[in-house]
């Protein structure tokens, strides 16, 4: 269960790194800071103070300049290949100590084995972290293109608001998946329970 977790909560920041390279990061970093989630060395430096505050600073200058027309293209094109760095390294930061638990807590697999095995899924987090925050990101900025064509970019900052709110709703949701999940199992639990119940239960003529 904390593997799955880990492997929805970063793709689910990674997607978000696709709207906004920055607030799936601050999000990270908070969560660390509040212990929910477990980030690798690689990440973990996120949920210091000053790199919570510089993240903060980053996210809301990102966030204004996709409101200024002519900016928010230009920003395209360069948040491009960052939100597909920062998609990677999210899943990678997120999976890895669940990985490396997992592989550590099997007594059956060791040694060249387990190595195989943990850079194999490290290199599946990476390419499926930004793959999500790809498709996003291509998402995004085609609806940015339909937006100036059918509006003369008067409705871009309007646009580029809603993907701010996006962008942090979905890096919060994607860190509260673990309650999720929880819900989803217990809420399937019981219906078997119910199910089964029902079926040994006599029927009355």
């Amino acid at each position: 269960m904390e593997l799955l977790a880990a492997v929805c909560i970063g793709l689910g920041l990674s997607a978000a790194g696709g709207l906004r390279v920055f607030v799936p990061l601050l999000i990270a970093g908070l969560a660390q800071r509040l212990d929910l989630v477990h980030l690798a060395p690689a990440l973990a430096w996120t949920s210091s103070w000053t790199a919570l505050a510089v993240l903060g600073a980053l996210s809301i200058a990102e966030g204004v300049g996709y409101c200024v027309p002519v900016v928010d293209h230009a920003l395209d094109a360069v948040s491009a290949p960052a939100g597909w760095l920062a998609g990677a390294l999210l899943s990678i930061g997120l999976i890895a100590p669940e990985l490396h638990s997992t592989l550590a807590s099997g007594e059956q697999v060791n040694g060249f084995v387990s190595q195989a095995l943990y850079a194999t899924g490290l290199s599946a987090a990476a390419a499926s972290g930004a793959a999500a925050a790809g498709v996003a990101q291509v998402t995004s900025a085609s609806g940015r293109l339909v937006s100036t064509a059918t509006t003369g970019g008067i409705a871009n900052p309007f646009y580029a608001a809603i993907e701010s709110v996006l962008a942090t709703v979905a890096s919060i949701l994607a860190i509260l998946t673990p309650i999720v999940l929880a819900l989803g199992a217990l809420i399937v639990a019981v219906t078997l329970l119910v199910l089964i119940r029902r079926r040994r239960t006599p029927k009355l003529a």
